[in-house]
């Protein structure tokens, strides 16, 4: 057999040996275990680096809502004057109930008068004493759901956080 004969085809393929079974599974077995070794280090190495970078959007997002929060309570010299121009009204959605006023006036009946009886002050929400920590909870990034609950564990209306504006008629101003 010379070489030109095996390149056209003109060979007698009855005469040349057959190929060992056992080296060729060989070789195929290697290279598919190398290449399964291969895909799965680089699905680790990206899987790696997605969660790394998830954790640093994370971190980024969470330091953009604080920075954010600090700046919405910078007040500004307009927006310091527009509140000032501004009164306060009531913001109630109809289907909400009104805040039932609770005036600590003292009973009549066997106690002395005190000499400066509480009064009820109409106050907005954002701006009661009981509701002012949990408004600044929200300004500084702590989540809406998080304050509700420790606003409901003291015993206070949750929903007030979603309106800030709300008159309250039995505020507490200092």
């Amino acid at each position: 057999m010379d070489a030109t004969s095996t390149i056209t085809g003109d060979v007698d393929k009855t005469q040349i040996p057959p190929l060992n079974q056992k080296r060729i599974l060989a070789f195929v077995n290697h290279f598919l275990v190398s290449t399964c070794t291969f895909l799965n280090e680089f699905a680790l190495g990206c899987e790696t680096k997605f969660v790394e970078m998830e954790r640093q959007l994370q971190k980024t997002e969470a330091a953009l809502i604080i920075l954010e929060a600090k700046l919405a309570s910078v007040p500004t010299e307009h927006r310091v004057a527009d509140e000032a121009s501004r009164i306060p009204v009531s913001t109630e959605e109809p289907n909400e109930p009104a805040p039932i006023p609770e005036c600590n006036l003292p009973s009549t009946v066997g106690q002395p008068e005190p000499e400066d009886p509480p009064e009820c002050v109409v106050v907005r929400a954002c701006e009661d004493l009981r509701y002012r920590k949990f408004f600044k909870m929200v300004q500084v990034g702590v989540p809406a759901p998080a304050v509700k609950q420790k606003m409901q564990s003291e015993g206070l209306e949750p929903r007030l956080l979603d309106t800030p504006n709300l008159i309250l008629a039995d505020g507490l101003r200092e």
